[in-house]
This record gives C-alpha cells, structure tokens and sequence, in this order.
C-alpha cells in the first residue's frame, strides 16, 4: 500500500475543492479507486461548496 502525502498549505493557496477534488482524482490510475473516492469527495464538494478555498478547510468546517 502506497501513501499519498497531503499537500502543505501553501501548495494549496488558491485551490478550490472543486480543482482540488478534479487534481485528485485524476491522479487515481485505478478506475475502482477514482470510482470508490468520487461519490465521498463529490458529496464534500456539494456540502462545502465548489468554490470555498482548500487552504481554509478546518475539522469544524461547516456547510454554507
């Protein structure tokens, strides 16, 4: 099992969820890997919102 390091904050500044979420799943070379993480990763976006920046997420983020 590989482990994918997340970014810094500062590799962030500027990113979206929605570019992230893409960025992200662009780079699963799996199809059942992209598959099993867009359905979490899409309802997050619909949650916090497409353009909320990522460098702002917090564990307390809360829906808009």
């Amino acid at each position: 099992m590989s482990v994918v390091a997340f970014p810094s904050p500062r590799d962030l500044t500027g990113s979206t969820i929605a570019a992230a979420v893409e960025r992200f799943l662009e780079s699963r070379t799996a199809a059942t890997t992209r598959a099993g993480y867009a359905e979490t990763l899409t309802h997050l976006t619909a949650i916090i919102g497409p353009d909320h920046p990522v460098a702002e997420l917090t564990p307390s983020s809360t829906p808009r």
